[in-house]
């Protein structure tokens, strides 16, 4: 009896620490794919050109340089360009934080007769791709004319919005803007989860529905505010086809690194693969904020996708 109660237990020591191994190996082989791209990126972008030509230097750079920074950074411009870029995505991250929070509080505790075709459409919305809707949306800011009203004040000519960040707040400032609809049905089912005596004991206060969502359930949503905000900018920052086709002439950066050409005011460089290492710098330029930002908004990410409901 002992003897096969020890081979159980061997067995089953034995089965978990396959499992353990499998599990781990799993992870690792994901980590290494998601990684290693950046990690060359990375260790490239501190080689000089004789470097990238010499075939025995593989991820540790022989001739170690800043070079290709302060070129990619004279080059975008990064001056101008950081602070425009930082203004252009955090005014749409806000607006589509305060947008789709008062969408999905309306979606979760007002029952309407569109309430669930509306929500379908945010379903939608996030099956349909989004270079499907480019070209409508292009024609419709390319010629604004606000159901015929602007040619009637404007000499008959409708309004031009592109090449403007008009197109991108009145998407976000509507809930219409790219990935709305994600950040609706996170804020419908964090409100369907919050107790409905809340509102009750609002409403024997004499609160109304506006000062309820204001003074009562939005200070409990601030968790899951910071998460759609999280994914708004991220998504805003280095968005480089949304961007780039409705705002082309805008200096942002991930504009600015789709056009790239490493052209200055003072000289053009020609040769492709120092092209090439002052792209991966202005890359670097894109990521890093990011990385940044997540390390101080983590717990907040964290947390909502424990309270958020949408798992399963």
């Amino acid at each position: 009896m002992q003897s096969a109660a020890r081979k159980a237990k061997l067995y089953k020591a034995s089965l978990n620490l396959a499992v353990n191994i499998v599990r781990w190996a799993f992870f690792g082989l994901i980590a290494f794919v998601v990684i290693y791209p950046l990690f060359t990126e990375i260790v490239t972008v501190f080689m000089t050109k004789e470097d990238t030509y010499n075939m025995a230097v593989r991820y540790i750079p022989r001739n170690f340089t800043l070079k290709n920074f302060a070129d990619a950074w004279d080059s975008l411009e990064m001056e101008k360009t950081y602070p425009m870029t930082i203004l252009h995505a955090l005014v749409v991250t806000l607006l589509n934080v305060a947008s789709c929070t008062l969408v999905g509080y309306g979606l979760a505790r007002f029952k309407f007769a569109l309430n669930k075709p509306l929500t379908l459409l945010c379903v939608l919305g996030l099956v349909l791709p989004p270079d499907l809707l480019q070209i409508p949306l292009f024609n419709f800011f390319r010629n604004f004319n606000l159901f015929g009203l602007i040619p009637l004040l404007n000499h008959g000519e409708p309004l031009n919005f592109i090449d403007t960040m008009v197109p991108n707040i009145v998407l976000a400032a509507v809930a219409a803007g790219f990935r709305c609809g994600l950040y609706i049905l996170i804020m419908r089912q964090f409100f369907n989860g919050m107790p409905k005596e809340m509102e009750e004991a609002a409403a024997i206060d004499a609160c109304g529905p506006i000062g309820t969502f204001f003074r009562v359930m939005l200070p409990g949503a601030k968790t899951m505010m910071i998460t759609i905000g999280l994914f708004s900018f991220v998504w805003i920052w280095t968005d480089c086809d949304f961007n780039y086709n409705f705002m082309r002439q805008a200096n942002i950066l991930p504009v600015l690194l789709r056009d790239f050409n490493g052209t200055t005011a003072d000289a053009t460089i020609v040769d492709q693969t120092s092209l090439s290492l002052q792209a991966y710098a202005g890359i670097l330029f894109l990521v890093v904020p990011l990385l940044i930002l997540y390390l101080f908004t983590q717990r907040y990410f964290v947390e909502s996708v424990e309270r958020s409901g949408l798992v399963g």
